[in-house]
């Protein structure tokens, strides 16, 4: 990964010790999943998609979508057709063991670019997400902080989210990847590294000071 300037949000984390991305214990046929996301993507129109950016270089297509349970009052996530049509996804997530919110096929365009940005998933949250790669361009990068996330098809990764993340494409190639919300329970972090989600307090005071210092200087980010 080549050196460039960091933004003053980026420096925060430098030298803080703190583990901002990791492989999970788990693995995907990336294969599999190739020929069953082609398959969904041929036989989905416009309809069924959600548009993430205005200029359509995002774009996903829901496999499960937020819900409430039976109650009311606890979250869960509910099946939608298209889970039917990648049963290889559908198996990865059962056998996750965690208690899955919501699930989408993301596609982010040849050159795709979603700028500095920030939300509250991350392991010592409420709520984490976790990455399947799908279709995983080398030059595809997500930097996460000061440190830069590039993992290949079939490698599902989680990362602290906390902290402002942009995603980039290589110029040549779509990028895929299941986005997979769930609880942050002692299962979910069963699955990652515990420097992913240790330190706590430190993650909460680093990642606010990260984001004021985002919000402080988003001249230094493009529209």
């Amino acid at each position: 990964m080549p050196l460039r300037p960091l933004h003053p949000w980026q420096q925060v984390t430098v030298g803080s010790g703190l583990m901002l991305h990791a492989p999970l214990s788990v693995s995907a046929d990336a294969a599999r999943l190739q020929r069953e996301f082609a398959a969904l993507d041929a036989a989905t129109g416009e309809e069924g998609r959600m548009f993430m950016a205005s200029d359509g270089s995002w774009s996903s297509i829901t496999l499960i979508e937020e819900g409430l349970g039976p109650d009311s009052r606890r979250a869960i996530g509910r099946p939608t057709p298209a889970l039917d049509r990648m049963p290889s996804a559908r198996a990865l997530l059962e056998g996750l063991g965690c208690r899955i919110l919501s699930c989408y096929v993301h596609r982010q365009e040849p050159g795709g670019l979603l700028r500095w940005h920030f939300d509250g998933a991350g392991l010592h949250q409420p709520e984490a997400r976790l990455i399947v790669p799908i279709i995983a361009p080398p030059a595809a990068v997500t930097w996460i902080g000061d440190s830069p996330a590039a993992y290949p098809a079939g490698t599902p990764w989680a990362g602290d989210f906390t902290f402002p993340h942009q995603v980039e494409n290589a110029p040549d190639e779509q990028r895929i990847v299941l986005l997979v919300d769930v609880v942050s329970d002692e299962r979910a972090r069963s699955l990652a590294p515990p420097d992913l989600y240790g330190q706590p307090a430190l993650r909460v005071a680093l990642g606010e000071q990260a984001v004021n210092s985002l919000l402080a200087n988003r001249e230094l980010v493009p529209a």
